[in-house]
């Protein structure tokens, strides 16, 4: 279970359930109200609390579904198999974990089923009346349920005898009362519109609310408005297939689903007790299929990132009759005698095969863990406080994609963080856009976009989010300065570290600075690339100059702009020096490549990477002081030294981090030497490099600076165990000469216990 908030529509649902607030068609009343209630428990933070809500609805679904599946499969053993093969499909697991209404949806649809299966067995009029409340509910959770309506109507026409008319009647009203639910929608839409701020009036004139969140942007709050959003006929253009392909794609779709949710045995079996089934109960099987096919249909025909979850009441059906084909097989194994040997007298053909079937569910549950797997999720909120951390002036307009704006609007409603800020979901190609920018840039409001980097989901780098001013409101004074022209009309003014120094496995990122000089005409993209000094590459990122949305075409003379790119080097990355380049490329908007003959590359500098270690973080201190200035303070090892010596399994390394420090320049580039010797003084591995693999060589070490230098010394498998002793040291290449230190051209560091 996601430990705190998502992105996207369940971020949407996490925050509006917490303010009350009014969510995209269909309105959802019955969830935001029941969430609601689920905001006020005290267990973790606001948004786990309502994922919570979608787990409750999970795991109460299961119980009701074994009540389904031992009504019409009639055998207990097969109904728990079933039962314990929904519980652990994707569908199920996938929607009990997410802040949306599908776990309310399911569990909302298997009651009902149940009620309307009861009455169709027992005629029970309270089986009837539970039924049209519940569909009732159903109808303001969410629009598919409508479609429910053809096997209850199956239902209502195998019972016609049962029915009357003040059943009927009654059975109405019960189903329209759920549906007041929705007056909730114009009752909170007036109170919230009635906090109107005037200044976001000013930027765009458009109800404050629908602005900045607290209701869709979807609502207009009129009549027609209302039943345009509570009908879904905003979301209409999502019905129907668009070609022939689309169509094509979205069965082999379904195929694939369904695939994901049972396998191959799920499916056969599935087969096996649908004939089962309508050999056993016409009228159920007839009811079953229905459900099935009315949810099927409605999931095949709306395009939508959530198709599994439309399906979740089909995968239902398909599951009771798993069940109904576990019940056959068992049933054939009951008359079918296997000869066991005799220490396995006990064991029967029935108990292997429902050992057999128990292993069904637990092989989905072993191949779906990791991928649903979502307790330690935190990227959405690592996204948000990126973007809302992200040097924001105050009181600034911050336009987002939809992924990123809904946790950044949780971050605001929920936690308080930068409420200054109007957070806006609207994409960057709309007029909107480009209409919110130039009304902010009159009202001198600062204007920003959010944004991935890199901005392809589909890249294989780690993405981060920056918030891109658009332009930047004061001229920067950057750390680094550049000041160099990488085309004619643009000024590199400088860069910026964030942090400074940059620590290898840790998220970092570089800061570029432009000046339009003049009008630019091409589209430029950009690759930003890092090396250390050794020329060994550590990484390089495509990216458009501010953004793709906001070309060098459109950038004004004057303006000043600015660039994130990350600055991720692995925990294994040396501490170091590092080379900055950037080079700019004009872009082919035919083809939508750059044009590699023409690019404009720019030495930004060289960068310091790693920290500058305390004396505190040295396990062994020394103070070997070497004739030329350079001096080794101390050193730590993995495995630690302990009980004076290192233990360590023949084939194992030992990580060896040495201290130096230099107490003036060096004129010289040396190496470190570190040695494994035997009693006899013989070298028996060695982990020899220039300090940091050559990427802070000594000429290049700042006086007074401590320098970690780090060596993997690897003990030999073919090595006797024993006692060894590690010596460190200094040479210059070039001659071998090694450097004195104040007890020799050697320093031992300790002992060595090899097992």
């Amino acid at each position: 279970m996601p430990p705190t908030v998502l992105d996207g529509d369940n971020a949407e649902f996490q925050y509006m359930a917490f303010i009350l607030g009014i969510p995209h068609s269909t309105g959802y009343p019955l969830y935001i109200l029941l969430a609601k209630l689920f905001t006020f428990l005290p267990i973790g933070d606001v948004a786990y609390r309502v994922t919570l809500f979608s787990v409750v609805c999970g795991a109460l679904t299961a119980p009701i579904f074994f009540s389904i599946a031992r009504r019409v499969v009639s055998q207990t053993f097969p109904a728990l198999c079933a039962t314990l093969v929904l519980i652990v499909a994707p569908s199920m697991w996938g929607g009990a974990i997410e802040t949306k209404t599908y776990a309310l949806h399911l569990f909302l649809g298997a009651l009902a089923i149940l009620f309307a299966l009861r009455w169709h067995q027992n005629g029970n009029a309270r089986d009837f009346y539970w039924l049209a409340f519940i569909v009732g509910l159903g109808l303001t959770n969410h629009p598919v349920f409508r479609f429910l309506a053809i096997p209850f109507a199956l239902v209502a026409w195998f019972n016609r005898a049962r029915l009357n008319r003040a059943m009927v009647s009654k059975g109405i009203l019960l189903g329209l009362l759920p549906l007041l639910l929705y007056a909730y929608i114009p009752i909170r839409a007036n109170q919230l519109i009635a906090q109107q701020d005037p200044q976001n009036w000013a930027l765009y004139t458009r109800e404050d609310a629908m602005l900045k969140g607290t209701i869709t942007a979807y609502y207009n709050n009129t009549v027609a408005g209302f039943f345009n959003l509570i009908s879904g006929l905003d979301n209409s253009y999502k019905l129907g297939f668009t070609s022939p392909l689309e169509q094509a794609n979205r069965f082999e779709l379904a195929a694939t689903l369904l695939w994901q949710q049972f396998g191959l045995i799920g499916i056969g079996l599935a087969l096996v007790g649908a004939r089962a089934s309508f050999r056993s109960e016409r009228k159920i099987f007839a009811i079953l299929l229905a459900v099935a096919m009315a949810m099927g249909f409605i999931a095949l025909y709306l395009r939508g990132i959530s198709t599994v979850y439309y399906f979740s009441l089909t995968y239902l059906v398909l599951a009771l009759w798993i069940g109904f084909g576990i019940k056959t097989f068992l049933e054939s194994a009951e008359r079918l005698r296997v000869n066991f040997p005799a220490r396995l007298t006990w064991l029967t053909t029935t108990q292997t095969m429902r050992a057999i079937f128990l292993c069904v569910p637990l092989a989905t549950l072993a191949t779906n863990f990791s991928n649903l797997d979502q307790s330690n999720f935190f990227s959405a909120r690592e996204y948000a406080r990126a973007a809302l951390n992200d040097q924001l002036a105050p009181n600034a307009v911050v336009i987002a994609p939809w992924e990123i704006s809904q946790p950044m609007r949780y971050l605001q409603f929920v936690e308080n963080v930068r409420p200054d800020v109007l957070v806006v979901n609207v994409s960057p190609v709309m007029k909107q856009f480009e209409t919110m920018r130039a009304n902010a840039y009159e009202l001198k409001r600062p204007f920003y976009l959010a944004q991935f980097v890199p901005e392809n989901q589909n890249a294989l780098t780690l993405r981060a989010v920056q918030a891109i001013p658009l332009p930047m409101r004061a001229i920067p004074q950057p750390h680094y300065v550049v000041n160099k022209k990488n085309v004619n009309e643009i000024e590199i003014i400088g860069y910026d570290l964030e942090p400074d120094p940059p620590l290898p496995g840790q998220s970092a990122r570089v800061l570029i600075y432009y000046r339009a000089l003049a009008r630019v005409y091409p589209i430029y993209s950009a690759i930003f690339s890092v090396n250390d000094i050794t020329g060994h590459p550590w990484g390089n990122q495509d990216s458009f100059p501010g953004s793709f949305y906001f070309p060098t075409y459109r950038w004004q003379v004057g303006n000043v702009f600015r660039d994130a790119f990350p600055l991720n080097l692995p925990p294994d990355a040396p501490s170091g020096l590092y080379a900055l380049d950037l080079s700019w490329y004009v872009y082919d908007l035919d083809t939508n490549k750059r044009d590699e003959s023409r690019e404009f590359a720019t030495a930004l500098g060289t960068i310091r990477v790693g920290d500058i270690p305390s004396t505190a973080l040295i396990a062994q201190k020394t103070n070997a002081q070497s004739e030329n200035g350079i001096a080794l303070v101390g050193w730590n090892a993995a495995p630690a030294l302990n009980s004076n010596f290192i233990s360590v399994a023949r084939g194992e390394t030992i990580q060896l981090d040495l201290f130096w420090r230099a107490a003036r320049g060096q004129q010289n580039n040396f190496t470190v030497f570190v040695h494994l010797l035997d009693s006899a003084g013989r070298v028996v591995s060695d982990a020899d490099s220039p300090p940091s693999r050559g990427v802070y060589p000594t000429d290049r070490w700042n006086s007074g600076e401590i320098f970690r230098d780090r060596h993997a010394l690897i003990i030999p498998r073919e090595l006797a165990p024993g006692d060894y002793s590690i010596e460190v040291g200094m040479y210059l290449p070039a001659t071998n000469q090694r450097v004195l230190f104040d007890r020799g051209d050697k320093i031992l560091l300790g002992t060595v216990r090899v097992r």
